[in-house]
């Protein structure tokens, strides 16, 4: 009995698979319609004309990106979000463009603007409900985006914009500003002892409890790096009669008649601010405020 040769026995059933698969991937081939379509997904969305004008104004000229469409990898989904409102989004970046970056530019220039702005605003459509029922509008990520929500429901009037808005916006660029260059630890001890970092949130603690205790929000309570950007931003977006009217009540009498000195605090505070954004970046926050009001009230 002669042994066969495995290898070439091997060799010829290989061939025959071969074989077998050309014929019938020809046959299938031949027998199918191609769709021209490539199964290979390209991302990359046609710009329109507001996209080329965020380029121009935003990208080109403060190296920042401005996102209104929803993407996941921008998107915080522990919320539930739906995407910004396309009109809403054109008018939200003209306004923060005209009295947010053009009001620092005017004041500090362009390069101060470029690179200590935040590098990504997104817009979201809803605001972010928080489980106690709290809307939250404003979100920032280590000094390097800032989210904000609601713009489907955008007021252009001054009382939205502040409350919903450029609060936040003008909050959490003082916090960048301190980061870069730190403030007179002195801040700390104006009103040492009178934080409440568990408790500044809970029911009556209002806006004038805070402001009794020499304090401009009942956020500014929590602690004193709050405080410092709370103070700040409040007195950047009030108009001098809103000021004022915050001052009245922070030395407003208490229900026991109980004198308050809350404003004497509060203007102590506002000095070392003033202080330190003269010496640290050369703002004059006066100007800053003045310029920011007139933009304001341009819209």
């Amino acid at each position: 009995m002669t042994t066969p040769n495995i290898p070439l026995l091997r060799s010829r059933i290989l061939l025959c698979l071969v074989c077998c698969c050309i014929t019938a991937t020809w046959l299938s081939c031949s027998e199918d319609s191609l769709d021209g379509t490539s199964v290979i997904k390209d991302d990359t969305q046609q710009k329109n004309a507001f996209d080329e004008w965020l380029d121009e104004n935003y990208l080109k000229t403060y190296n920042i990106v401005l996102k209104y469409r929803l993407e996941d990898a921008e998107t915080n989904f522990t919320y539930t979000l739906a995407p910004a409102d396309y009109n809403n989004s054109m008018k939200l970046a003209q306004i923060i463009l005209h009295t947010w970056l053009q009001a620092y530019e005017e004041v500090a220039g362009r390069s101060f603007v470029c690179r200590l702005a935040p590098k990504v605003i997104q817009f979201v459509g809803s605001p972010a409900m928080e489980t106690d029922n709290r809307a939250m509008m404003g979100q920032a990520e280590d000094g390097m985006k800032i989210t904000l929500f609601g713009v489907n429901y955008l007021k252009v009037n001054r009382a939205f914009l502040n409350d919903s808005y450029f609060q936040s916006m003008h909050h959490e660029f003082v916090h960048i500003l301190a980061q870069n260059k730190d403030y007179d630890t002195d801040f700390q001890k104006i009103s040492e002892g009178d934080y409440e970092p568990a408790q500044w949130y809970a029911s009556g603690k209002t806006e004038s409890y805070a402001l009794q205790k020499g304090f401009i929000s009942t956020y500014a309570m929590s602690e004193y790096n709050e405080d410092f950007a709370e103070t700040l931003a409040f007195y950047l977006i009030n108009t001098d009669a809103e000021w004022q009217a915050k001052m009245k009540t922070a030395d407003t009498n208490d229900e026991e008649g109980k004198p308050h000195n809350g404003s004497v605090i509060i203007q102590q505070k506002l000095q070392m601010i003033r202080s330190y954004m003269q010496t640290a970046w050369n703002i004059d926050i006066d100007k800053l405020r003045t310029v920011i009001q007139r933009r304001m009230d341009e819209i």
